[in-house]
């Protein structure tokens, strides 16, 4: 064999040897997300990303503004808290974390979402519900995670990936419908949080009033201000646990101040001017039915224009 033959067999060999080791490369499983959550969480409370494995290019979000990783929460003194939840869904690479987060030592519910790719981070979506906004906002003293979010179905109560998804869009068809008639399914129990405040217990502004529980407050019509739910997007879905991670932009016109709902309350809209709501939901479905829902809402100015979506 010719010293020409030589290197082109040696090259062969290497290129070979490249894509085999390329097709064993594992994915980004769920630990490998976990992972690189975690430093994620860990390094922005040190304001420090120097150590983290970006992506060539890499679109950074916070409350649907476009923002260069360092600014906004990067860079106002952050601090996350103990006890959040992480979600990870290898089969989109996508983590969603759940949790408390501070900036100058103020607390805000924040909903984090990152997209992994070639074990790379090339998305960052955060949403942060603070105190000193115009939304439902609970003392975040003693926050927990409901442990539903973590526990595992029965086999006999697990849906598949489409039925979950089609159950959370039926409650935003539902609500946005605001006519009585209930396109999803919900557990007699279900419970709603939003910004640390029970929905479904009467502990917001306009549902002391009303009445309580998840299936019957859209069967007597309480949710007639919002207008429209755009810019709807499922990037978790776990069909073992049952849980759904949900994002989606809430349109509050305003075309009235006052109403009355299906079963004759008086209820008033929270603001007097035109509102969108920023929202990352988390739905906990057993059995088919939605059990729990929990997440953070953000006040944005109306119909402001989804960066992921549209």
């Amino acid at each position: 064999m010719t010293s020409k033959q030589l290197i082109l067999a040696a090259a062969l060999f290497a290129a070979c040897t490249a894509n085999v080791a390329l097709a064993q490369t594992p994915a980004c499983d769920d630990k490998c997300l976990t992972d690189i959550a975690k430093a994620y969480l860990r390094d922005v409370a040190k304001q420090d990303s120097s150590k983290l494995p970006w992506a060539d290019k890499v679109r950074y979000t916070e409350n649907n503004v476009a923002m260069m990783i360092g600014d906004g929460f990067w860079g106002a003194g952050p601090g996350i808290n103990d006890g959040g939840l992480l979600l990870t869904d290898a089969s989109t690479g996508n983590v969603v974390w759940y949790g408390i987060s501070t900036e100058h030592e103020q607390p805000a519910y924040h909903g984090l979402r990152l997209k992994i790719v070639n074990k790379q981070i090339s998305e960052v979506e955060s949403i942060l519900g603070r105190k000193e906004e115009p939304e439902v906002f609970a003392p975040t003293d003693g926050f927990k995670v409901d442990p539903a979010f973590t526990t595992k179905l029965a086999a006999n109560a697990k849906r598949s990936r489409e039925q979950l998804i089609a159950l959370v869009d039926g409650y935003y068809n539902t609500k946005v419908q605001n006519n009585g008639q209930v396109l999803t399914a919900f557990a007699g129990d279900c419970v709603q949080v939003v910004n640390g405040v029970n929905l479904t217990a009467g502990d917001a502004y306009w549902a002391a009033k009303a009445v309580p529980g998840c299936e019957a407050q859209m069967k007597a019509g309480v949710y007639k201000p919002v207008e429209r739910i755009r810019g709807r997007r499922y990037p978790l879905v776990n069909v073992d646990t049952g849980v759904v991670a949900a994002l989606s932009l809430e349109d509050h016109a305003v075309r009235f101040l006052d109403y009355t709902t299906l079963d004759g309350k008086p209820l008033s809209v929270q603001f007097g001017y035109p509102n969108t709501r920023g929202r990352l939901d988390l739905f906990k479905i057993d059995d088919g039915r939605i059990k729990r829902i929990e997440g953070v809402s953000v006040f944005l100015p109306y119909y402001i224009r989804s960066l992921w979506s549209e």
